[in-house]
C-alpha cells in the first residue's frame, strides 16, 4: 500500500493544531460547565436547609424544586468521560507503521473522539440548563409564598 509523503499532506500540521486547541477548549468548558452545575447543587442544598422545617405549601414545592435541581447538578458533575486514543494500543499497533501513517491514522481517531465528546458537553450544558432554570422556580415560589404571606 501506498503511502504518502509529509510535502503532499502539507495541512497536517495546521489540522493537527485546530485538533489540539478544540480539545484544550473542549476542557475548559466541561470545568465551566461542572463549576457552575456544583454552584447550583450548593445552592439548592442552602434553599433545602433554610426551608426544611418551613411548612408552607409554597416551602415544600420550592425544596422539591430546589432537590430536582441539585440531583441534575449532580448529574452534571457526575465523571465526564474525555476520550482519548490509548497509548498502549497506539504503540501495539502503530509502532513499525510509517509515520506519516500513525499520524493520519491518530489525527483521523482524534477527530471522531471529538465529535463524541461534543455531543456530551451539549447534553450536559442542556442538564445544567434544566438545572438553573429549576432552581429559579424554587427562588420564584419561595419570593411568591413571602409576598402571599406579607399580604395575607
Amino acid at each position: 500500500m501506498q503511502w504518502f509523503s509529509e510535502e503532499q499532506v502539507p495541512p497536517l500540521d495546521v489540522i493537527e493544531s485546530v485538533v489540539e486547541r478544540e480539545d484544550a477548549s473542549y476542557r475548559d468548558r466541561a470545568n465551566s460547565l461542572d463549576t457552575k452545575a456544583g454552584v447550583i447543587l450548593s445552592a439548592a442544598g442552602v434553599v433545602v436547609a433554610l426551608l426544611g422545617t418551613t411548612a408552607s405549601v409554597a416551602a415544600m414545592i420550592s425544596q422539591a424544586l430546589a432537590i430536582a435541581s441539585g440531583i441534575i447538578a449532580a448529574w452534571v458533575i457526575a465523571p465526564r468521560i474525555d476520550k482519548t486514543i490509548a497509548p498502549r494500543d497506539l504503540s501495539d499497533r502503530f509502532l513499525a507503521a510509517p509515520a506519516l501513517r500513525t499520524r493520519l491514522v491518530v489525527l483521523n481517531s482524534r477527530i471522531l473522539l471529538h465529535a463524541e465528546d461534543e455531543a456530551r458537553l451539549v447534553a450536559k450544558a442542556r442538564r445544567l440548563r434544566s438545572a438553573s432554570v429549576l432552581l429559579l422556580g424554587s427562588a420564584a415560589i419561595i419570593l411568591m409564598g413571602a409576598i402571599v404571606r406579607v399580604a395575607g
